[in-house]
């Protein structure tokens, strides 16, 4: 069906009374034309699926992060510590697969605009840390900080991984958002792996090279999401 043939139909339909009824031919064309891009599509799996699709990302992940790397960082966290921060990282995972999964339907309400959300989040497990952890000489910040920020993104990319085979069944409308989103996500996943390995308590170190997992997954997340919007920018114009 050629553009002409739909500026036809569309002029018909809006100018009934101006416009003849289109031939039996012109309709068979456009009837042929909407059909053949028509493919059979599979339901969206109920919230609650999603979400523990979620969260088996999420704790596969960790766990498999702490049995690989270790857990001397658990040993070293006082109780205190450790209910602040695994609560503080929880709650973040369960609100950004929250806001996840509302993107993946369009037209969803957000308590919080996505963008917002992941901000925000980044704001509260800054000041979590800078309240609970306190400053301590430190005299291989660099050498250290790069290890952790390489085993926490090594452990970050299989989550994003992951994530992708769940979010790929939705109607992903922002695709940069979602990127942002997903990569924060995966970044929490990694902080996690860190927080029961890393035995190192100065908060320097945790507020750039554990908390920078979560800033460089959700900046590789939103750079992701980018490519994939050109692309599909590229395809439509291509398209005949």
């Amino acid at each position: 069906m050629t553009y002409r043939d739909m500026d036809d139909v569309i002029s018909s339909l809006l100018n009934p009374e101006d416009a003849p009824y289109p031939s039996e031919i012109l309709l068979r064309r456009v009837k042929s034309g909407i059909l053949e891009d028509l493919r059979p599509i599979r339901p969206l799996a109920p919230v609650r699926i999603l979400f523990i699709g979620c969260a088996i990302v999420f704790l596969s992940v960790v766990a498999v992060g702490a049995l690989v790397l270790g857990m001397n960082g658990w040993g070293t966290l006082s109780l205190v510590q450790r209910i602040v921060m695994f609560l503080t990282l929880a709650a973040s995972a369960v609100l950004l697969a929250n806001s996840m999964i509302r993107q993946m339907v369009p037209g969803s309400r957000h308590i919080l605009a996505p963008a917002v959300l992941l901000v925000s989040i980044l704001i509260l497990l800054m000041m979590v840390i800078a309240a609970t952890f306190r400053s301590q000489p430190e005299s291989t910040f660099l050498a250290a900080g790069v290890m952790c920020l390489k085993n926490g993104l090594t452990f970050s990319m299989p989550a994003g991984l992951l994530l992708w085979f769940i979010l790929r069944r939705g109607a992903i409308l922002y695709p940069k958002l979602m990127g942002a989103v997903a990569g924060g996500f995966a970044g929490l996943a990694g902080l996690s792996v860190l927080e029961f390995n890393c035995p190192n308590l100065n908060v320097f170190h945790i507020l750039v090279w554990h908390a920078g997992v979560v800033i460089v997954g959700s900046l590789g997340g939103a750079l992701l999401g980018a490519a994939v919007e050109s692309i599909e920018q590229w395809r439509k114009h291509i398209r005949p």
